[in-house]
């Protein structure tokens, strides 16, 4: 009986440390913007969010690179909100 109880005890103090040792991931950028699904039928526009480190800029259209290079391409309206000036 004691046994048992000392096995939940520590398993549940694993699992709390696995839990609250997480970290979240903070991003220099979060851009949030629509993007075009045609198959979507009347309203083709969702809404999107996307998270970088590195951004660029052409005109007014904001670009960035996947770590695979491929290149991701955001074009207004869009709202850029840059988490380096957090503090």
């Amino acid at each position: 009986m004691k046994q048992d109880l000392k096995m939940k005890t520590i398993k549940i103090l694993v699992l709390a440390l696995l839990l609250f040792s997480c970290t979240e991931k903070k991003y220099k950028y979060e851009i949030k913007g629509k993007v075009y699904v045609p198959t979507s039928g009347l309203n083709p526009m969702h809404d999107a969010i996307w998270y970088t480190d590195t951004i660029s800029f052409d005109g007014d259209t904001i670009y960035y690179f996947n770590s695979d290079g491929s290149e991701v391409r955001i074009r207004p309206p869009f709202i850029l909100i840059d988490h380096t000036l957090d503090k």
